[in-house]
């Protein structure tokens, strides 16, 4: 669920699909509630479903999974700590199991992907903003409030252009597509989206080559934070961005080769996830499975 969509999936594989929907994100929280349950009621009456027992809810905001409640989203119409999991489940009857968006990724990686088996992995949503969900020791990183594993926060240059955090110089505002097109911006006074600069770098557009390259040079700095601090066995790409041609991709590469400390990159499996282009849904759908 993000501020503009919410999809849905009923699924026992990302191979085998039951059904789908998608609708537009009701503008309150209490139309966000009757949305969620409707579309919930409508799948569990399609053709074929077996019995539901319970849902998974994968929310862009911070979730406090102790007590199932959805602490803050700065997209979505909760600016103050909320019991979604508990009304929804009084609205639908169903066991609901709320998660950070970019945690549920990590698990469906996990579940379904190529993170089946590993211990020790991080996934990192490259989009509008940056995300990432952490396993270390063969448990999801949460923290003690719930926030844990924010590396779009990670503070990378003190005097550096402002977060939707509020803070100055975070990796997401650096390395997001929100900073490739501000770094286009700066550099040609032309307003574009970073699909836009993607691909007019594709084209052969010198300066969406450079508003890419410098972009991935701070990404390859946040990694570089992440992979000294948690030694992963492999890290994911999922996202709009994970598509972005090579001038994105190539200096984060380079520099996590150069730049880690010691052997922590020895061995290191850096790729996009093959689940990236429905690995939000179908981690919401692996919620269930996951303790």
């Amino acid at each position: 669920m993000s501020g503009t969509g919410i999809s849905f999936i009923d699924m026992y594989s990302p191979e085998k699909v039951i059904s789908r929907l998608h609708i537009n994100t009701p503008r309150t929280r209490d139309g966000i509630v009757v949305a969620i349950a409707e579309q919930l009621a409508r799948m569990a009456k399609m053709p074929g479903q077996p019995p539901h027992t319970g849902a998974g809810i994968a929310v862009a905001g911070q979730v406090n999974h102790a007590n199932n409640t959805l602490v803050f989203s700065p997209n979505l119409p909760f600016k103050d700590e909320y019991p979604l999991g508990a009304e929804l489940e009084k609205a639908t009857g169903l066991k609901i199991t709320l998660e950070n968006d970019a945690n549920a990724a990590a698990i469906g990686e996990r579940v379904f992907g190529a993170a089946k088996g590993m211990d020790d992995f991080i996934v990192v949503t490259l989009g509008t903003g940056i995300g990432s969900g952490i396993f270390a020791n063969g448990k999801l990183l949460r923290g003690h409030t719930g926030a844990g594993g924010e590396a779009g926060h990670i503070p990378l240059l003190p005097d550096g252009p402002l977060c939707g955090c509020g803070q100055n110089g975070c990796l997401e505002a650096l390395a997001s597509g929100s900073a490739i097109s501000r770094a286009f911006l700066e550099k040609t006074g032309e307003t574009k989206t970073a699909k836009e600069v993607c691909e007019m770098a594709t084209a052969g557009d010198e300066r969406a080559v450079t508003a890419l390259s410098y972009a991935g040079e701070w990404l390859g700095a946040g990694l570089v934070a992440l992979v000294n601090l948690f030694n992963p066995r492999a890290v994911f790409f999922t996202g709009s961005l994970s598509a972005a041609p090579p001038w994105y991709f190539v200096p984060a590469l380079r520099k996590v080769r150069e730049n880690s400390f010691g052997a922590s990159a020895d061995g290191l499996i850096i790729e996009v996830s093959k689940l990236s282009a429905d690995i939000g849904v179908i981690g919401a759908a692996s919620l269930p499975l996951s303790p």
